[in-house]
């Protein structure tokens, strides 16, 4: 490894926010050993959500690839709200159109 990456990764590490900072940088550090798929998973999804641990648990991109293996979760996964509000129903096609008895008099008429 490079120095100059080295370097960056130093940066990033003390770059870490947050009120659990000293254990963000511990996960940080597990995750770039190489050895922790799960650190790397909670260490992206920490920086993903700007390191606000809280923010996981509400995670909106649910198309991500890591969503279903989120940290700090329920084992049971999050269910998408359904709304509540019932689609209105169209009105059935004899109560759109003229009923037969008024278009027959208007041919008569003509």
């Amino acid at each position: 490894m490079t120095k100059r990456i080295q370097e960056r990764r130093r940066q990033y590490r003390a770059a870490i926010p947050g009120n659990g900072k000293a254990s963000y940088q511990k996960k940080y550090d597990q995750a770039m050993s190489g050895q922790d798929p799960k650190a790397a998973i909670a260490a992206k999804c920490l920086d993903c959500m700007h390191w606000q641990r809280s923010r996981i648990t509400e995670c909106p991109i649910l198309c991500c690839p890591l969503w279903p293996y989120r940290p700090f979760t329920s084992e049971k996964p999050l269910e998408i709200p359904v709304p509540s509000k019932k689609p209105k129903r169209r009105k059935s096609s004899a109560a759109r159109r003229p009923s037969r008895a008024k278009s027959s008099a208007r041919k008569r008429k003509s």
